[in-house]
């Protein structure tokens, strides 16, 4: 007989780290009671290797009358399931009495770089920057948001964020026109959009921040959606007040359903970046009501257990514009949100923290429609980058993306991270350069390296004070950002600066010594 499974435990990871995988179990098996309740049904897979290793992970039911669980695992080959409910051995066999682990993840999954903290990396050690827009629901007058993703991919955008809405059916405890669904279940509906999304991402290459919880569910002040919530005593439900879903012991039963569900269902792929436990938290009722120590403990509570179930370790955040630091103890990340129509503030801005990972998850205008909107999205891209914040700032307005074709903008980004090698340079400075004749200008610099942003009344030659560059030769790679055409050339940093000739108003110039090595600085 074989033993019952050992209790999953946090994943411990050196880099570089290969991945094999994916490979599915499926079990055609029915069991009494809540199949999405852990209490009830704690089902789980373990995968024995030719060798006698096993390997854990939980399973989730299908929505039809079978469980599946996924295998993603750092060693190849056939691997034989076995299925358990509450640590008891099941007499069902999996459709396949073995799975293969054959296919390499090509980078693995995404984390904090410990060798660098304030950036993400993949598993084989290949940096990541995350470049891209919002993508939260489906609106009705939009495409379908797999094709805005293969949009987003053929851009070059490798990072979005969605949320688990109910208003377009992908909130999980929100059944949506079906009224005959459980009210204690999970919806089958929307984890299958989830799916969806998913492989959508895959195949675009694009990273996803799942927004778990939104603030709108648990409001009635800002974007109030609790009056129509099925957990409303109101509708049926169970909780009297919005303000309490924070502390509330059956709330936070389901809500870690979800979280587990998720787990088992998404957590193998590689295009999830993150768990985002909330949206903009402070906008629920709990934070009105002044209730922060709810809401602390809760987003403790919710961290660890994601992390106690997750494998493969991915992050772990939540947004906000206001909500109080101690919501941020427990987090990976920093995800603040911004809006503000002050664009030559806003690419100012330097104050995110580089000790862990910080960059806007939100931002845009307060009011779109006065605003330059290609030169914000320009502007806020740019800032980010050139503050070393962990990722651009993430543009809001996704439909004025498509609206206004702003795609370029980001394909532009794109090719600048990629020519600046930018990723790799996590320990560079922001330079407070002086460009003569005087423009605005944005740098970002290592003794040898310096990527810069000038924006100019016309084409025209300036001289750059302030870089600290060792002195020498360069290699110059000059990007127009208005068309994302660009040129190459060989440029001389001496005692007084560089003196270069601007083939546009609007570049970006990477220079780059290529010595291997800092000097004297210049």
């Amino acid at each position: 007989m074989v033993a019952a499974p050992p209790a999953l435990a946090a994943p411990a990871l050196d880099l570089p780290t290969t991945w094999y995988g994916p490979a599915v179990a499926r079990f055609e098996a029915e069991f009494p009671g809540n199949p999405y309740d852990p209490d009830e049904n704690d089902v789980r897979v373990v995968f024995v290797g030719s060798s006698g290793e096993r390997i854990e992970r939980i399973a989730y039911p299908d929505g039809t009358s079978a469980y599946e669980a996924v295998l993603v695992a750092k060693a190849p080959g056939p691997y034989r399931p076995l299925l358990y409910r509450n640590g008891v051995l099941q007499p069902a066999r999996a459709r396949s009495d073995v799975v293969r682990l054959d296919e390499r993840l090509p980078r693995g999954f995404l984390r904090v770089d410990q060798r660098n903290p304030n950036r993400f990396v993949w598993d084989d050690g290949t940096p990541y920057y995350p470049l891209g827009f919002n993508l939260g629901w489906q609106m009705p007058e939009m495409p379908p948001m797999t094709t805005q993703i293969a949009r987003m991919g053929a851009a070059g955008i490798q990072w979005t964020r969605i949320w688990a809405s109910s208003w377009d059916g992908k909130n999980p405890f929100w059944p949506v026109n079906d009224p005959a669904a459980p009210r204690d279940r999970l919806w089958p509906p929307a984890l299958a959009k989830w799916d969806a999304l998913f492989q959508a991402c895959e195949k675009a290459g694009i990273s996803m921040q799942m927004v778990l919880f939104n603030h709108g569910a648990f409001s009635t002040f800002v974007n109030p959606n609790w009056p129509d919530h099925p957990w409303n005593v109101a509708r049926g439900g169970f909780l009297a007040d919005a303000a309490d879903v924070f502390s509330d012991r059956e709330a936070r039963r389901r809500m870690k359903m979800w979280l587990r569900h998720a787990v088992a269902r998404y957590s193998h792929s590689p295009a999830l970046f993150a768990w985002e436990l909330w949206n903009e938290v402070e906008w629920t009722d709990a934070s009105f009501a002044g209730r922060f120590s709810d809401i602390t403990a809760w987003h403790e509570e919710m961290a660890c257990y994601l992390r106690s179930l997750d494998p493969y370790g991915h992050p772990v955040t939540t947004s906000a514009l206001l909500a109080p630091a101690s919501t941020w103890r427990s987090m990976d990340f920093l995800q603040p949100h911004l809006y503000t129509d002050a664009i030559a503030l806003f690419a100012r801005l330097g104050w995110l923290p580089t000790r862990a990972p910080a960059f806007f998850g939100e931002v845009g205008p307060s009011r779109p429609a006065r605003v330059n909107l290609r030169a914000f999205v320009r502007d806020a891209l740019y800032a980010g980058m050139l503050r070393n914040q962990a990722g651009t700032p993430m543009f809001w307005y996704w439909d004025l993306v498509e609206k206004h074709d702003l795609y370029g903008e980001f394909r532009t980004a794109a090719k600048v991270l990629d020519v600046s090698r930018l990723p790799s340079h996590a320990r560079a400075e922001a330079r407070p350069i002086l460009v003569i004749p005087p423009s605005p200008a944005l740098a970002l610099g290592e003794c040898d390296w310096l990527t810069v942003r000038i924006t100019a009344p016309s084409p025209r030659t300036v001289r750059i004070l302030g870089a600290r560059l060792d002195q020498g030769d360069y290699h110059r790679t000059t990007i127009d950002l208005d068309t994302g055409q660009s040129s190459e050339d060989r440029v001389r940093v001496g005692p007084t600066g560089l003196e270069v000739a601007l083939p546009a108003a609007d570049v970006v110039m990477v220079l780059d010594k290529r010595s291997g090595g800092c000097r004297d600085e210049a």
